[in-house]
């Protein structure tokens, strides 16, 4: 007999507008209101297709995230590195960049670029973003409903979102939604729900998760999979997680015995390998607020039996972190862009 065990808050609810929002912003249910007992609920791994974004936006977007980076563990709120950045921003994300949309959206919500109407400025842009993201919208949305940020929904409802965007192809919601189902209290369902999640995280993992490559690692080395781990371990890390780089780091600094389930991985000591995975390791855990990844950690340090090839001892984003800024985008090609938006070259804001 199937358990007629709720998972939390999946029930969709009206959602309604904070009173500082205009109140044409309010977000209509979009899927049907019911309840989702624990064995009726499935996954099918959606990932979410990103559009081609545009080279001319992409200078706007990278000259403004090198300046915004390197302003990020100094800065102060509202500094006028992220107020001369914000322009850059808007016109690439009023011109369909999605990159400097959701980078927008994260710097006025955190305080950092300051606004007269944030939640409504946010608002905006994530309505813009579904267009593109869907999934990611949804997500967002999920995120500002649970911390009360410019939207607001009945007790739970903002769950709906967080199901509607893993479905649509959200890594982070995916994520997230895995570690729900696993914090649930309930041994009958345990088995159902352990599978279920493991989907969610192999799917997150897939699209660049971090978190749910180092969950799926641990999930395979208990259950000594080593194989499977030492591969979720590896996507980890090409994903900037400091946590899989240690683990992959510590069997082959040293001979590890198979009774510590902890680091035991079948693999035989290699000195170069683990350096190479404690330099890295060391960089991602030290700028873990710049969000470095490792996408070329194949030529770096392969999975054995492939040999090490030569490496100068940086991953590229340290190198373009520590470079150069990207050229200025040119005010030709800011006043194209703006005009094409209908956007004030000088502030990003529409024209009055």
């Amino acid at each position: 007999m199937k358990q007629k065990i709720v998972i939390i808050g999946l029930a969709l609810a009206g959602i309604t507008a904070c009173t500082d929002l205009n109140p044409a912003f309010t977000e209509k249910p979009s899927m049907q209101t019911k309840t989702d007992s624990i064995t009726d609920l499935t996954f099918t791994c959606v990932q979410e297709t990103r559009p081609p974004l545009s080279p001319e936006t992409q200078q706007l977007y990278l000259y403004a995230y090198y300046h915004d980076l390197h302003n990020m563990w100094l800065g102060k709120k509202g500094d006028d590195v992220w107020k001369s950045t914000e322009r850059y921003y808007r016109i690439a994300a009023a011109n369909g960049d999605y990159k400097a949309n959701v980078r927008l959206q994260y710097l006025i919500e955190s305080g950092r670029i300051i606004v007269k109407k944030p939640q409504k400025t946010v608002y905006e842009l994530n309505k813009a973003l579904e267009k593109q993201l869907p999934a990611t919208a949804y997500y967002n949305l999920y995120g500002y409903l649970t911390n009360g940020y410019g939207v607001k929904t009945e007790k739970g409802g903002q769950f709906a979102y967080l199901r509607k965007a893993a479905d649509l192809g959200s890594r982070e919601a995916q994520y997230e939604l895995g570690i729900l189902l696993r914090q649930i209290k309930d041994k009958e369902t345990l088995s159902f729900r352990l599978q279920l999640s493991e989907q969610l995280f192999e799917c997150a993992s897939k699209q660049g998760m971090k978190e749910a490559s180092e969950k799926l690692g641990i999930s395979f080395q208990v259950d000594k999979k080593y194989k499977l781990s030492l591969q979720a371990y590896h996507q980890g890390v090409k994903d900037g997680s400091a946590l899989s780089a240690r683990r992959l780091m510590r069997p082959f600094k040293s001979k590890i015995d198979k009774s510590n389930e902890i680091d035991y991985l079948a693999l035989s000591p290699d000195p170069e390998r683990a350096k190479r995975y404690e330099m890295i390791e060391e960089y991602l855990y030290d700028n873990s607020y710049l969000n470095p990844t490792v996408p070329e950690l194949d030529e770096i340090v392969p999975l054995p039996p492939a040999k090490l090839p030569a490496w100068d001892g940086k991953i590229a984003f340290q190198r373009w972190y520590e470079g150069a800024s990207p050229p200025k985008p040119s005010e030709e090609l800011m006043q194209k862009l703006a005009d094409q938006a209908g956007l004030d070259v000088t502030t990003g804001l529409p024209k009055k």
